[in-house]
């Protein structure tokens, strides 16, 4: 064990990062490259309305961290019905300049995150709880396609071929585990344990890792492509084959367009996204357990079961429609 000295006339270091600079430590405490973005445009947005009393939507919005940085020091120092009055107001302009409502909802939650983080570090007086999200009923395509449509598309790799079996690999996946594009691009090598017959991966807003079961023929499938992938720098599960990008890690672009390209040959079915398999799965899933919602959610890992309830939604809206048809013909 080794012993260190400290010097007894030293104190301690300085914060690395000040108590003030709300704004830069707000940003640093999120772990997430996108949610980042996202709060940096929000507030920014929101600085600006509070600089110039407009928003004009496609507007670029140019304004320096140092001027984003003195608006928030100057909007936390306001009292907390002050405070929301200017952000209801700026939610009105952003509904009035035609925003959508995830895109206000979007940079109404970055602001309070904002004020929320500065409230926790009592550098102001007020939480931002008087002006709410703006409701709205969104439509969310989760039909996808058909089993038969899945194992027509499922056919089309040439296992034969090195770049056939890494296809083959991320379709099972898609399909058998419900996965993301991005749980998928993110898989490294040490992430698949066949004797446990588990994968782990990175769920979407999750901090710690998640363990999914495999079935045999995603298991064969993943294997296939191991045997066949030959061992560049890195340890990226799939890679890219092209001759472009040859080696390395395989994006989440590379995963959508793999999908369309095969959806796209299959004559009785649709164009698909990855999340589109995901829809199917889940759909094909409760169907084939007459709607049971709660096996749906461990397999597609959804935190809300109200989420769950617009595939089953969709799901008994089909054999509504199903049973009309039949009606009217007899």
């Amino acid at each position: 064990m080794t012993n260190l000295t400290i010097a007894s006339q030293v104190g301690i270091l300085p914060l690395s990062q000040p108590l003030d600079d709300v704004y830069s430590g707000l940003i640093a405490s999120v772990h997430k490259k996108t949610t980042q973005s996202t709060y940096k445009q929000g507030i920014k947005h929101f600085c600006y309305y509070l600089l110039t009393g407009e928003v004009v939507k496609g507007i670029k919005v140019n304004l320096s961290e140092y001027q984003i940085k003195w608006v928030i020091s100057d909007y936390l120092k306001l009292d907390a019905k002050t405070a929301n009055a200017y952000l209801g107001s700026y939610r009105t302009a952003m509904i009035e300049a035609g925003y959508s409502s995830n895109s206000i909802n979007v940079k109404i939650a970055s602001v309070k995150a904002l004020v929320r983080y500065a409230f926790d570090f009592e550098q102001c007086s007020f939480l931002l709880d008087k002006v709410k999200a703006v409701k709205a009923k969104v439509y969310r395509d989760t039909k996808g396609t058909t089993p038969d449509n899945i194992n027509a598309m499922l056919s089309l790799p040439d296992t034969l071929t090195v770049k056939g079996k890494r296809d083959y690999a991320i379709l099972r996946l898609l399909w058998d585990n419900g996965l993301r594009r991005s749980e998928v691009s993110n898989l490294n090598i040490e992430d698949f344990n066949p004797s446990n017959r588990t994968l782990r991966i990175m769920s979407k807003g999750k901090i710690d890792p998640e363990y999914v079961y495999l079935s045999n023929k995603t298991i064969e499938a993943v294997e296939a492509w191991l045997s066949v992938r030959y061992q560049p720098s890195n340890s990226s599960l799939f890679i890219s084959l092209d001759n472009a990008s040859n080696g390395h890690p395989l994006s989440d672009k590379s995963v959508y367009r793999l999908v369309k390209k095969y959806s796209s040959e299959i004559p009785s079915g649709k164009v698909l996204s990855p999340h589109q398999i995901r829809h199917s799965s889940i759909t094909a899933l409760l169907e084939a357990t007459n709607g049971n919602v709660r096996l749906a959610q461990k397999f597609s890992r959804h935190s809300n079961l109200n989420t769950l309830m617009i595939y089953d939604d969709n799901r008994v809206a089909l054999q509504q429609e199903a049973v009309n048809i039949l009606s009217s013909l007899a």
